[in-house]
């Protein structure tokens, strides 16, 4: 069953992303997952099998265009359609609020999964800025 993310998700939400190597970053925190489910505008959706969270999606509309910022699928829930549900979930919503334009910046190796579900390369390139202590320096 999908339904929004709330507050108290966040340690199931949390677990499903450290259980995944590479996927929690160093600087994450709860308050961060809090920020992202507050902010998504009903947009931050869980997955739930009995009372287990076993997928989370994050997407932020963003007006000119929406995000797509994590998606995370617990291992023993994968390949029955879980990820896609949660995806569509997001992209039918984001139609019906108008939104022409969904971008997400996924792993290499969840391209194919993507692709599967309609999603193309854009005509861009992804580029970052790390923000913080050493933000500025860079290059010294």
């Amino acid at each position: 069953m999908i339904r929004e993310a709330r507050r108290e998700d966040i340690p199931a939400i949390r677990r499903l992303m450290e259980a995944e190597p590479g996927f929690w970053q160093p600087n994450w925190s709860d308050a961060t997952l809090a920020k992202a489910i507050e902010i998504a505008g009903g947009l931050a959706l869980v997955w739930e099998d009995g009372a287990t969270v076993a997928g989370f999606v994050s997407a932020h509309d963003l007006g000119f265009r929406a995000y797509l910022s994590e998606l995370i699928v617990a291992p023993g829930a994968r390949r029955r359609g879980v990820g896609r549900h949660l995806v569509e979930r997001v992209q039918t919503e984001l139609a019906r609020r108008g939104c022409r334009v969904l971008i997400g910046d996924v792993w290499q190796d969840a391209e194919p999964f993507y692709r599967s579900l309609g999603w193309e390369r854009p005509d861009v390139v992804l580029l970052r800025y790390r923000l913080g202590a050493k933000a500025g320096r860079q290059g010294q």
